[in-house]
C-alpha cells in the first residue's frame, strides 16, 4: 500500500528531511508558500528519486484556503492508500489547517523536535476526537552533511584550507571519530564571495566555523552573514576559533548572537596547534553538537 507524505514546508526545512529519510514514504506533497518555494524545490531534490515529490503552493495565513487546497489534493491520491502529515513546518496557519484535515479525514500526523540537538519524532493520530500521541522515537543518523548543505545553500563547493592554521584546525576536527564529516572553505554559488571556513557534522547536527589569526568582529560578521535563516538556517550551531585571545567586546557581541568562542592560545607562527589546544577545539565541538542531555 502506498503512503504519501505530506510535509509543510517553512523556513527551516531540516524537520521535514530528517523524518522522510527515517520513515522514506513511498511520495511526497510539498505545501510551500511564495517565500518558502526555493526551500522546498532545494527538499524536492533530495528527497528523489527515491521518494518522488510534487509541489503545492498555498497562501501562507489563510488557513480555510489552506485545508481546501489539502483537502483537494488528499482527494485525489489513489484509493486506500495511507497518508501521514507533517505538521512540524510552515506558519502557523499552516499547521492548523494540517491539523484539522487530520482530525477530519482521521489521518495520523507528526511533529519533529529539534531543541536541544534532539532528533526526536513523535507520531500522534485522533482517537475518539481526541489527539492521542501514538509513539515518540529518537531517530538516528540520518542525514550526510552533503545533505545539509544541498538542503540550505543548493548548489556549493568546497576546497582545501586557505592557510595553515585553518588546515590544523581541520585536521584536529578530522581526526576525532566523534565527529562524522569535516568539509573546509565551503563556497555556496549565487552568494558572491560568502566562504564558510568549515564545516562538521556529529550525528544529525551540523556545525559552521570561521578560523581567524585573531577573534576580529570581522570574523563574527562573517559567521552571522552565512548563518542567516534564509541561508544556513537556525539550527545550525556556529563558532568562531581564534588564534589569540579575543576582545571582551567582540567576546560579548559573539554571546548576543549565540556563537561559540574558541580561543586556542598555544598555536605558534606556523599555526600548529598543542595537544591542549587540539583537545579544547574538539571537545568544545562535540559537545555543543550533542544532545544537550548528554553534556556534561
Amino acid at each position: 500500500m502506498a503512503r504519501t507524505m505530506v510535509f509543510l514546508v517553512g523556513e527551516q526545512p531540516l524537520p521535514n528531511l530528517l523524518p522522510a529519510k527515517h520513515l522514506r514514504p513511498d511520495a511526497g506533497i510539498l505545501v510551500h508558500t511564495d517565500r518558502t518555494g526555493r526551500i522546498a524545490r532545494n527538499l524536492k531534490s533530495l528527497l528523489e528519486p527515491g521518494i518522488p515529490s510534487e509541489l503545492l503552493g498555498v497562501d501562507p495565513y489563510d488557513l480555510a484556503s489552506i485545508e481546501s487546497r489539502l483537502l483537494d489534493r488528499l482527494a485525489n491520491l489513489a484509493p486506500n492508500g495511507e497518508v501521514v502529515l507533517n505538521l512540524t513546518g510552515g506558519t502557523k496557519p499552516m499547521a492548523m489547517a494540517g491539523l484539522e484535515v487530520a482530525r477530519q479525514q482521521n489521518l495520523p500526523f507528526i511533529y519533529f523536535q529539534t531543541e536541544g540537538n534532539r532528533s526526536r519524532l513523535y507520531s500522534y493520530q485522533f482517537i475518539e476526537s481526541r489527539v492521542t500521541l501514538l509513539r515518540a522515537e529518537d531517530v538516528p543518523e540520518t542525514i550526510t552533511l552533503d545533505d545539509y548543505l544541498r538542503l540550505y545553500l543548493g548548489n556549493y563547493e568546497f576546497g582545501e584550507p586557505r592557510n595553515a592554521f585553518e588546515g590544523n584546525v581541520a585536521e584536529a576536527l578530522r581526526a576525532d571519530s566523534r565527529l562524522a564529516e569535516v568539509k573546509t572553505s565551503v563556497r555556496p554559488h549565487g552568494l558572491g564571495a560568502l566562504e564558510i571556513d568549515f564545516a562538521v557534522r556529529r550525528g544529525n547536527q551540523v556545525g559552521i566555523g570561521e578560523v581567524k589569526t585573531s577573534g576580529a568582529k570581522a570574523g563574527i560578521d562573517q559567521i552571522n552573514a552565512v548563518t542567516h535563516p534564509e541561508y544556513l538556517g537556525t539550527y545550525v550551531t556556529k563558532f568562531l576559533v581564534s588564534g589569540k585571545a579575543i576582545d571582551p567586546n567582540n567576546k560579548e557581541l559573539a554571546k548576543a548572537y549565540r556563537l561559540e568562542t574558541i580561543e586556542l592560545h598555544g598555536q605558534g607562527e606556523s599555526g600548529v596547534l598543542s595537544s591542549e589546544d587540539r583537545k579544547r577545539l574538539v571537545d568544545l565541538v562535540v559537545q555543543r553538537l550533542s544532545p544537550l542531555r548528554d553534556r556534561p
